[in-house]
């Protein structure tokens, strides 16, 4: 059984220097041991808008959070790693009974309960709290009811039979219900500023604008984490990373591909690479008349070459060709039977003149804030000039960006842009389903509405495999998407960072069990 770790963020601002990813040397209990210790030092944009993992929206927030609090289990590929969480039974789909381990503790000492579930639960699911995970306790649009059985035991009845809602579940960890009933507004809440946790490390300081320091938590239930602290230091740019990387201030960070081709020639320093669990693709406008047209599309998308992309992107690190809607990692992923557009110029004028819609101009936005987003514009740009159509890149900043792409303007005929719905392919349909929010087109076919329905309904893995597929198979033909690539991080580390591959790599979140990383 794996238990969670979270390791904790230290730096403190006129000693921000003194950190260079070594050991703490005398200075803490595990200095005679070569084997773990150390302070892991990350770089932020920007100050977390809140540390409560019930309302971490932002990636920011989300590492943050996921340093302090633990969740119940993860899910991955139907397969489930317990946490907090001792044994959890779903019963024909409809009930789901999670028992506690024994003698869990929040940070303060006060016992971790099924009545903390219970308050989380009917926290996310007040919508007057606004939290960002209250998508994943309803199940076709009605909530969940969650009730105690006893001081370990809560059991969570569905509304309807949902296969989904195990996966679903493993998004939501619990908060301290002695810490906030009784607030009206949790988000806002101040004692926010002085977070309650359940991980392997505990809140110690928040520096606005320089940093957050965690400690580790002695009396975690999974044993004593590896690293003695974890600092988030904010710093706002790449440049400024790559720079305070090279000085030895940080232990670890995201690269772009040139920052992380010059760290695989330092001596000093170590690479690696893992999924994001994340599409890039190219969308199609349909608020626009010529982006209605399937050939149009059609013949748009075999006149791209995503290799080309991707090259422009990563130079010589490559991430994997995108196809599928899904992303490899999820569940009923598959290739079979999906339309890749795989690049033919001769196709593409084809597909045009049989449109019968002349398309001399196009726009293309994309979110400057993004990686490899630019990049993807500018190639397209070239390669729409083949097929006789002039391209006028717009770049955007990120909130302008998804005003633009979450309306119905006419802005531009395409973006570029990236989605993460994680490992569970029903949160997909938001993308690819009549009248939903994030439909970010208008597209439109009442076959892949009738299927997303039957796929959040069945229970049979066969045939919901079966239901996956064709929606996969479906969409790819009617081309609402380009599919680029399924981002890969490229990260740097210092030479002295251990135990990455047994924390298990993550997007956003770096590692799944922080507990097992630290500083030799």
């Amino acid at each position: 059984m794996k238990f969670k770790k979270v390791a904790s963020m230290v730096l403190v601002g006129i000693t921000m220097l003194a950190f260079t990813g070594c050991s703490n040397g005398g200075e803490n209990k595990q200095a005679s041991d070569k084997s773990t210790g150390g302070t892991i030092v990350l770089p932020l944009a920007s100050d977390p808008d809140v540390l409560n993992t019930a309302f971490a929206n932002v990636k920011e927030a989300s590492l943050a959070a996921h340093l302090l609090y633990s969740p119940l289990y993860t899910y991955e590929k139907g397969d489930l790693t317990y946490y907090l969480a001792d044994k959890v039974d779903f019963k024909d789909s409809k009930e789901l009974n999670i028992t506690l381990k024994k003698d869990l503790k929040w940070h303060d000492g006060k016992p971790i309960t099924a009545d903390d579930i219970v308050f989380t639960i009917n926290t996310v699911l007040d919508e007057k709290q606004n939290s960002p995970a209250r998508q994943y306790l309803l199940i076709e649009e009605e909530p969940v009811v969650a009730e105690k059985v006893d001081d370990l035991t809560v059991k969570i009845k569905l509304p309807t039979a949902s296969e989904a809602f195990l996966y679903n579940m493993s998004r939501v960890s619990p908060i301290p219900k002695h810490v906030f009933e009784g607030e009206a507004d949790i988000a806002k809440s101040e004692k926010n500023n002085t977070p309650v946790g359940s991980g392997a490390f505990k809140f110690k300081e928040w520096n606005k604008g320089e940093s957050l320091i965690f400690e580790k938590n002695e009396d975690y239930f999974g044993g004593e984490p590896k690293a003695d602290t974890v600092a988030l230091k904010i710093v706002p740019n790449e440049a400024s990373q790559e720079a305070a990387m090279n000085n030895g201030e940080l232990t670890l960070m995201k690269a772009n591909p040139e920052t992380f081709k010059k760290a695989k020639d330092n001596d000093k320093l170590q690479t690696y690479t893992h999924s994001e669990n994340r599409l890039n693709y190219i969308v199609f406008n349909q608020n626009i008349d010529s982006m209605k047209n399937k050939k149009v599309r059609q013949a748009i998308s075999y006149a791209f070459d995503r290799n080309e992309m991707i090259d422009s992107a990563y130079g010589e690190e490559k991430s994997k060709p995108a196809k599928s809607i899904l992303v490899p990692e999820a569940d009923f992923y598959t290739e079979k039977d999906v339309e890749g557009y795989d690049h033919d110029l001769e196709k593409a004028k084809n597909l045009l003149s049989e449109s019968g819609v002349t398309v001399d101009k196009v726009k293309i936005g994309y979110n400057n804030a993004r990686f490899g987003h630019k990049n993807y514009a500018l190639v397209a740009q070239q390669q729409l000039k083949e097929l006789g159509i002039e391209a006028e890149i717009v770049p955007y900043e990120s909130k302008a960006f998804f005003d633009v792409l979450f309306s119905d303007s006419k802005e531009c005929d395409m973006y570029v842009n990236g989605y993460a719905w994680g490992l569970e392919p029903n949160p997909y349909r938001g993308m690819f389903e009549t009248g939903t929010y994030h439909n970010q087109t208008n597209y439109s076919n009442p076959e892949v509405d009738k299927l997303w329905n039957e796929g959040a309904k069945e229970l049979n893995k066969e045939k919901r495999q079966e239901i996956y597929e064709k929606i996969q198979s479906l969409v790819s033909q009617d081309a609402p998407v380009y599919t680029i690539d399924y981002e890969q991080n490229l990260m740097v580390a210092q030479k002295g960072l251990k135990g990455m591959k047994e924390a298990k790599p993550k997007s956003v979140l770096m590692f799944e069990d922080w507990s097992k990383v630290y500083v030799d």
